[in-house]
């Protein structure tokens, strides 16, 4: 009988409504029995074993309804569904609360034995006991060949049975929303792994058996219902917005834990084991429960709490670390939550009993399970899907890295790596995020101007982290992973001037652009940067030189493809944003440099510089980085290219790369080779000149202040310095000529070439 009154507004209205539901699936419903499992025969042949036919269907005055299988769920437009459970079917009734009508919408007729709800999702699990033995088996027990309360005493005409004989079977129904409807999934069976332990001599084990009620029995009566599964070693929880079936003791003797993850979406079922070692798990002493989308297990007997991530134990990534977290610190004062007078409420409520009882709702303390956790496990994705302040996770992460930076520990830092990566290409909207927001990280990342005095922190943060939209919070983006370790431990290692530590620390970003790469990701280009200085910096020479060939060959490769409308994922450098910028710093690289460098490498890095700010359509910035790099000879290429073509001259001349710059390169670099070389050099710059910047050459008369002729009795308050008019080429009048570096015939004959006058000194 339901009765149904409604409350508006603080006042009772007189619109009762009584209804009768109908359960007469069975013609002789009985009441429902606290002391007893439903549907569980004590270990009787008829409830597990029995085939006959005339035993299927509904068995008169068995149907009742359980415990607790009276669900209300809210719908739209005023309307709420009325889930009623009893032994023998699932009724589903929609009931209008403003016309008060009720219309029953589906009968499921499925034998139960409990049933498990999720409120949050409208998931109804609902589970039966079936028999576990073969079928030639199961016959002969149902025709009296074999006693089922002999299964497993070790009577010798009997066979030894070391697994349950009865399972339960789970079948799922997923209520929708807006409607009466519901959807169903593939059904599963929990209780399969157990295993009785049976002595050597026939003897019972020492396990206790169970009397078919909730709770266990010190009679022991039989073995055969020794180690059956029981609702109270199941629930239901509600992990990440996905639902799981948890089994306590699932494995063996009881050292297991079975996650059944319930897919709506995919209408199927994911089921994995994970096994706790050294940890009972008698029912009484132990409570499941969700804190913080956490499995977490409460063992009073051990006093020690095992929190799981279901996200790692479902994870197909191998080098996420499935071991639950072991904490056994949790207390409050004098007050642990492994008193007596503390009792856990499902999924996250503890309840003091004392006087007149406190509840409390409890979280998870982050700092103690981060502290309770290997120091080698990757816990950086466990980390991420925690509902804490960012700043918070972000210390956890920057601890955690820093640990096995400052032990070199390299092994497991690329696993780590390779589980942050792996979960980066899964985030499109991370990659996306990451596309432009590295772009202002290049300057840091080409660690020039870096003094050693500077105060760097492996703590804190290179400059305030830019923090993605929220569909990034689970990923480590590439933008935090520079910001928050690898340049604080360049920067460090640069200060501190240990070469090993930059070593290391360069192994590990090029292990990083590398896993990047291999899920065909594009690094940024603030990453390359990195790795590029790194390598320069500690030395490594021929790595560096690889890694730029490997670079300028897949560019050749991807430039090609474009030519012939082939598919690539790779991009030319033009396409990526901070391209030009990229570049430029590659040139800063080869002029700030404290420490001697090969030749051949400051010419792959000059090559790459110049061809990236070509793509880029940089022509002008290419030539005045050439210049400020001592490179006369590429930029008077560069430029006689352009200008066969008329193109850019201007804007190169406009920019500050005008003649007088070339002449000062020239007369630098000229210091450093031979006359004849000199000449050459000066000659060839006189022919580019001529056809580059026509202007230089034209004779403009202009006051030139001049030293005096030497004058022994001159004052000293005299002024040495006169003021003439001289005529001579515009270049002439900008640049002095370098004459010591020539002999007098050449420097006469090129201060011709040039425009310069002869008399002035």
């Amino acid at each position: 009988m339901i009765r149904i009154a409604t409350i508006e507004g603080g006042q009772h209205h007189n619109m009762d409504k009584h209804w009768t539901i109908d359960i007469s699936l069975d013609p002789n419903p009985v009441p429902s029995s606290s002391k007893k499992l439903p549907n569980f025969g004590q270990g009787s042949s008829t409830t597990f074993f029995h085939k006959g036919k005339e035993n299927e269907g509904i068995i008169s005055g068995t149907t009742t309804i359980i415990g607790g299988g009276i669900i209300w769920c809210k719908r739209a437009n005023n309307v709420l569904d009325l889930i009623v459970v009893t032994t023998t079917s699932v009724l589903l009734y929609s009931i209008d609360n403003e016309q008060m009508t009720k219309t029953q919408v589906v009968v499921l007729e499925h034998p139960a034995a409990s049933f498990w709800y999720e409120s949050q999702s409208k998931s109804l699990v609902v589970g039966s006991y079936t028999s576990n033995l073969p079928r030639n088996l199961s016959e002969s027990i149902s025709d009296g060949m074999i006693s089922s309360e002999n299964m497993g005493r070790g009577i010798a005409s009997s066979p030894t049975v070391t697994f349950p004989i009865a399972v339960m079977s789970m079948k799922t129904l997923f209520f929708k929303g807006d409607s009466p409807t519901f959807q169903t999934l593939p059904t599963f069976a929990v209780g399969t792994l157990r295993e009785k332990t049976v002595e050597v001599k026939g003897k019972l084990s020492s396990h206790h058996a169970r009397d078919g009620t909730d709770n266990v029995s010190s009679d022991d009566r039989s073995n055969a219902e020794e180690n059956i599964i029981f609702p109270t070693e199941v629930s239901l929880f509600n992990f990440y917005g996905s639902i799981y079936c948890v089994e306590i003791g699932s494995l063996g003797n009881g050292h297991g834990i079975g996650l059944t993850e319930l897919d709506s979406d995919s209408s199927c079922i994911r089921v994995r084991q994970h096994k706790i070692e050294n940890l009972s798990m008698n029912a009484e002493s132990v409570s499941v429960g969700a804190i913080d989308n956490l499995l977490c297990i409460i063992s009073s007997d051990d006093k020690v709490t095992h929190f799981i991530d279901v996200a790692d134990i479902f994870s197909d990534d191998r080098r996420v670390p499935r071991e639950s977290i072991k904490v056994s610190e949790l207390a409050e004062g004098d007050v642990t939550v492994y008193d007596e007078k503390i009792s856990f409420l499902p999924p996250s409520y503890f309840l003091n009993t004392e006087d007149q009882g406190l509840l409390y709702q409890v979280g998870i303390s982050l700092p103690l399970v981060v502290k309770s956790a290997p120091p080698a496990a990757c816990i950086i994705p466990f980390l991420l899907r925690r509902k804490a302040p960012k700043d918070t996770i972000r210390s956890f992460v920057m601890e955690r890295f820093s640990a096995l930076i400052d032990t070199n520990d390299l092994c497991n830092l690329k696993k780590w790596v390779g589980v942050i990566t792996k979960q980066y290409a899964s985030n499109e909207r991370a990659i996306k995020w990451d596309y432009e927001s590295t772009v202002s990280l290049l300057s840091k990342s080409s660690l020039v101007g870096l003094d050693k005095t500077a105060d760097v922190n492996i703590t804190s943060t290179v400059g305030e982290v830019m923090i993605p939209d929220s569909a990034c919070v689970e990923t480590l983006t590439q933008t935090e992973m520079l910001q928050m370790i690898l340049l604080p431990h360049a920067m460090a290692a640069v200060k501190e001037g240990s070469s090993e530590k930059l070593r290391f620390v360069a192994s590990l970003s090029v292990h990083y652009l590398i896993e990047l790469e291999r899920l065909f990701l594009i690094p940024c280009v603030a990453l390359e940067m990195l790795v590029i200085t790194l390598l320069w910096k500690a030395g490594e020479q021929d790595e560096l030189a690889s890694f730029l060939s490997a670079r300028e060959t897949q560019r050749t490769i991807t430039r090609r493809r474009r030519q012939l409308d082939l598919p690539t994922r790779n991009r030319l450098y033009s396409e990526n944003p901070g391209a030009a910028a990229f570049a430029e710093s590659l040139f800063l690289i080869v002029t700030n440099s404290d420490t001697e460098h090969p030749s051949s490498i400051k010419k792959q890095l000059i090559s790459l510089a110049t061809t990236i700010l070509m793509e880029c359509g940089a022509t002008s910035v290419a030539v005045k980085c050439l210049l400020t790099a001592d490179q006369i000879k590429d930029a008077i290429a560069l430029c006689s290219k352009r200008s066969k073509a008329n193109k850019d001259t201007a804007e190169i001349k406009g920019i500050g790369s005008q003649a007088k710059d070339f002449f000062r390169v020239a007369a630098k670099t000229a210091k450093e080779q031979k006359e004849d070389d000199r000449c050459k050099s000066f000659y060839h710059l006189h022919c580019f000149l001529k056809q580059y910047d026509p202007t230089c050459f034209e004779l403009d008369k202009r006051k030139v202040k001049v030293s005096r002729m030497e004058d022994k009795n001159k004052s000293t308050f005299r002024k040495d310095i006169s003021t003439v008019v001289v005529e001579q080429s515009a270049l002439a009048h900008e640049v002095r000529f370098p004459d010591e570096l020539f002999r007098t015939h050449h420097c006469r004959r090129l201060r011709s070439m040039f425009g310069y006058a002869e008399s002035v000194k």
